[in-house]
């Protein structure tokens, strides 16, 4: 009887666009590398942009060290098998790589990345693939995709966008990572009195969905005393979220993933605002299952994929309307019992579908080459 011969151990070379300054670095590379080693790989772990303070205000110095650091990190892929970018959106790295290596190409990302705004930093234009691009695509992150051996991504919104350029796209759910919550819930409580906290976790980009809710939140927090707004994420420009007047709220600029994980916790009501625009829609579900980790009811916006994901009164609360907003806060506000049933609900859905287990049984056979079109 013929045996197949034992898999080689790959070597990875991971290549996190912002390293971990960005929540996407923690939770849809770095949160692989025990699993890496389990699977008997070894995985570098590096950075494509600068990470630092003042060269982002000197382009010059920006630009050559983007170009050098992109040449470190071909010459770093040569003597590995797999290059896993994630969020890198460089046509240059990205062609450099294929012309100039043998290793297989692997990106992942997440949001409208092929809206005009987010246009690639570095250099490079290209027009490859045969399909038609509209007025609002741009054409740096299209022309790439075909350069790929494979894509992962974290929706089958986003998925059927990459689809066609490249048939190679597998969807590999966000996991929020239950398995810390787990780690840190015993140690962190929520308020003991009836302060009730209602919060939220983003990003400077993401803080503009705050407005959604604005009036919202005003006209409850002037209504109920004990509730408090925890902002986190909001970066240092408080222009970008809105100038609340009644609502008692305080901030965290940023947050490692320890320090997410222990403000999760303390929430009771976590909010996930959409506004309804491409850019949103296809966002994805992370948020509201972060929230669902640490035991926060959650409220969201009807956009995209929570509109499944989350099933109204059961793991959580849909609103689509400012009228649907504050009711189900209030209702939210009034009554405890509520608050831990859906809480209970939604630590029940990741449990089951976002594991990271799961999303590495996943991700697994991309890597190594096997992922099927």
């Amino acid at each position: 009887m013929e045996t197949s011969e034992p898999k080689k151990p790959l070597r990875l070379l991971v290549i996190m666009e912002m390293g971990l300054k960005y929540p996407s670095g923690f939770l849809r590379a770095w949160a692989f590398r025990d699993h890496f080693a389990k699977a008997g790989w070894t995985a570098k772990f590096v950075s494509h942009n600068f990470t630092g303070p003042l060269l982002w205000h000197i382009k010059p110095l920006y630009k050559l060290y983007t170009y050098l650091n992109e040449l470190r990190l071909v010459r770093l892929a040569g003597s590995c098998d797999v290059v896993y970018m994630c969020k890198v959106q460089s046509p240059r790295l990205i062609s450099m790589l294929r012309r100039r290596t043998k290793a297989r190409l692997v990106l992942d990302f997440g949001d409208a990345v092929w809206m005009p705004r987010y246009g690639s930093r570095s250099s490079g234009q290209y027009s490859s693939s045969s399909a038609p691009l509209s007025g609002d695509e741009n054409p740096e992150f299209s022309g790439l995709l075909p350069l790929l051996d494979a894509v992962t991504t974290d929706n089958e919104l986003t998925a059927a966008y990459v689809r066609r350029f490249n048939a190679n796209c597998t969807v590999v759910p966000d996991s929020p990572q239950i398995e810390l919550f787990d780690e840190m819930r015993g140690k962190v409580r929520k308020n003991a009195d009836d302060t009730v906290t209602i919060g939220w976790v983003g990003s400077q980009s993401t803080a503009y969905n705050l407005f959604l809710i604005w009036e919202t939140l005003e006209r409850l927090f002037l209504k109920y005393p004990n509730l408090h707004l925890r902002l986190v994420g909001t970066g240092k420009d408080m222009r970008l979220i809105p100038p609340f007047e009644k609502v008692r709220y305080s901030c965290a600029e940023n947050y490692t993933q320890a320090e997410m994980v222990n403000e999760v916790l303390k929430m009771d009501i976590g909010l996930f605002p959409l506004q309804d625009v491409e850019a949103s829609r296809v966002r994805g579900v992370l948020k509201a299952s972060v929230y669902m980790s640490g035991e926060a009811a959650v409220v969201s916006s009807p956009v995209g994929q929570c509109k499944d994901f989350i099933k109204d009164g059961v793991n959580g609360m849909l609103a689509g309307t400012g009228e649907e907003w504050e009711r189900k806060l209030e209702l939210l506000i009034k009554d405890k019992q509520l608050r831990q049933k859906l809480a209970k609900g939604g630590l029940e859905t990741v449990r089951g579908n976002l594991t990271l287990d799961r999303a590495f049984a996943v991700l697994r056979p991309v890597i190594e080459g096997e992922s099927h079109v």
